[in-house]
């Protein structure tokens, strides 16, 4: 995305575009930004504080957007292998991450499009990604709810406020 955006309307919502944003501005959002990815992704209004204004365009950057579908890829990549005997990483839901493979790399193939998306479906998958507690982690999640977040974030991507670039 450029620095320059076009606002698309979706129903009676939409992002207005980031105007030059104070240094203060940014570095409360992102000092914050664990706060206001739960925010965003229980469908707060991203325009209603330069805050959640800021992280909303900073997740809907290309780079967050490249980000974010790398580490979807390493996950898939990782339930691969076979498990380190003693890490101190959390562990992941290999067999659940597997079994939804499907789903991820749709979720992958999306956020590398050039296509709109909505700053609730990346903070709901900001949200997934960095929840060690979630369905993506520890050793025998189920892959039914693993299988539902990734539906949520999908169709959250599709839906709210969206930005395309000029």
């Amino acid at each position: 995305m450029s620095a320059t955006v076009e606002t698309v309307a979706r129903g009676d919502r939409k992002l207005r575009p980031a105007a030059r944003t104070s240094l203060r501005i940014r570095l409360q959002a992102l000092a914050r930004r664990g706060r206001l990815d739960r925010e965003l992704a229980a469908g707060a209004d991203p325009n209603a504080t330069a805050l959640r204004r800021e992280r909303a365009h900073r997740l809907l950057s290309d780079r967050m957007r490249g980000d974010l579908a790398q580490a979807l890829e390493n996950l898939l990549a990782d339930a691969e292998r076979s498990p380190k005997p003693f890490s101190s990483r959390v562990p992941i839901a290999r067999a659940a991450i597997r079994d939804s493979r499907w789903d991820i790399e749709s979720i992958v193939q999306r956020l590398r499009e050039p296509a709109y998306i909505s700053p609730q479906g990346m903070a709901m998958l900001s949200v997934l990604l960095s929840d060690g507690t979630g369905p993506l982690f520890g050793s025998d999640p189920s892959p039914r709810r693993l299988r539902w977040s990734l539906a949520a974030v999908a169709t959250a991507i599709d839906h709210g406020p969206v930005m395309v670039a000029d």
